[in-house]
């Protein structure tokens, strides 16, 4: 008999998922949402160019914000974190108590801006040139090259694709990776979870207009 085939719940709308940590200095942030498997040259390949500059790279809009600008965080970053199946999208940071509802409004302002205005010229060059500098050190150590024969195996790939993700990597367009975040970066339907101090941070998040769902540290939902 055919199995049936399992169907991935479907985020409607945006919410806040939180989870109260009492007296914490600091606050957990995570937004993100089922998104794409790997893949080595296609959508899910070039989703992760696309991000690169968004929340990929030290340099990238998120983190520049978050941290270098505000000084609210330590880091902050995003990515696919693809395999066989689908997988999430997450962008996350620590930051201060004090800052939460802040650090949150800066992540959906950017996450919103990029998906419906895409990549400048300056993070384009900048995407490509990092992404093809850092390839040539990803081969370098043992441990490097058993997971590059690693994941020809598990994915059974073409020994050739290192090669086809730098061409892809060299020539992709402005307007492929302004198609692909307005695909892939959904603002309007995203899990927020959040890990904070409730007794300083609920009430302010409740004011960001976004259905917040408290939830114990089991997962299960506080009446």
């Amino acid at each position: 008999m055919p199995q049936a085939k399992y169907k991935l719940p479907e985020i409607d709308k945006t919410r806040i998922y939180f989870v109260d940590k009492k007296g914490a200095p600091q606050s957990e942030i995570r937004v993100g949402n089922l998104s794409l498997p790997y893949d080595a040259t296609e959508e899910f390949f070039k989703s992760n160019i696309m991000n690169y500059s968004f929340a990929g790279a030290f340099n990238s809009r998120v983190n520049f914000i978050l941290r270098e600008v505000k000084g609210f965080t330590y880091g902050a970053r995003g990515g696919f974190s693809g395999n066989k199946f689908v997988a999430p999208y997450t962008i996350g940071a620590g930051v201060k108590a004090n800052t939460t509802d802040s650090s949150l409004v800066i992540i959906m302002d950017e996450l919103k801006k990029y998906c419906e205005g895409g990549i400048t010229a300056e993070e384009l060059e900048f995407t490509k040139n990092a992404m093809a500098q850092a390839d040539a050190l990803k081969y370098e150590s043992p441990q490097q090259k058993l997971g590059f024969v690693k994941r020809i195996l598990d994915y059974n790939l073409d020994k050739s694709y290192v090669a086809k993700q730098g061409e892809i990597i060299k020539t992709i367009t402005k307007a492929e990776i302004d198609a692909l975040a307005k695909k892939n970066l959904p603002y309007n339907n995203m899990v927020i979870l959040i890990v904070g101090d409730k007794a300083t941070n609920f009430e302010k998040l409740s004011k960001l207009g976004y259905e917040i769902i408290e939830l114990d540290v089991n997962g299960n939902k506080v009446n």
